[in-house]
Parts: C-alpha cells; sequence; structure tokens
C-alpha cells in the first residue's frame, strides 16, 4: 500500500429527506422560485400602491405649480410603469413554469 491510498477513503452520499422550512413549503426549486417571485410581486404591487397614492396627493396639493404638477405627474407615470412591469414579471414567471411543467404555489 502506498501513502496515497491510506489518505484516500470512500466517500457515499444519502439521500437525506428534506424539510420544509418552518411557515414556507418548499422542497424543490420551483417551488422556491415560486415563493420568492410571489414575495417580490407582494411588495411591488405596495409599493405601487404607495407611490400612486403619493402622486395623486401631490397633485391634489400642487395649487396649479406647474413645477408641482410636473413633479406629480412623473410620480403617477413611474408608478404606472411600475405596475406594468409587475405585470411582465408575473406574465414571464408563469410562462416560464408552464413551459418547464412546474406546479405554481398561488396560494402563497
Amino acid at each position: 500500500m502506498n501513502l496515497l491510498s491510506l489518505l484516500e477513503s470512500k466517500v457515499y452520499a444519502a439521500a437525506a429527506p428534506v424539510d420544509k422550512i418552518e411557515g414556507i413549503p418548499v422542497s424543490s426549486v420551483n417551488e422556491l422560485v415560486t415563493v420568492i417571485t410571489n414575495i417580490l410581486i407582494i411588495v411591488g404591487v405596495a409599493v405601487v400602491v404607495i407611490f400612486l397614492a403619493m402622486g395623486f396627493i401631490k397633485y391634489i396639493t400642487s395649487g396649479g405649480d406647474k413645477n408641482a404638477v410636473d413633479s406629480a405627474q412623473k410620480t403617477l407615470t413611474y408608478a404606472v410603469i411600475g405596475g406594468v412591469g409587475l405585470l411582465i414579471v408575473y406574465g414571464l414567471r408563469t410562462l416560464l413554469l408552464n413551459l418547464l411543467n412546474a406546479q405554481s404555489l398561488e396560494g402563497y
């Protein structure tokens, strides 16, 4: 026996049971992607609603000032663009999951 064979040992991988993370039902990569994108979409919708409210408040309180009206219109425009972006993300996620024959977790 040489020195290298003494240092070498065989290692066998055992399939460990997959435990679900507490409160998040994740047992595959598809489910993890679905949960993460759902969280991002929910947070994104909340941000869009907040910016829409801020834009409307700016517009109402502008008092006819051209700079304030322009600022309010920009805020509203960016909020709408963000909402459309969220719809695109949702559509792409749904399309990719359908193409990969993955199951979506709509309840989470």
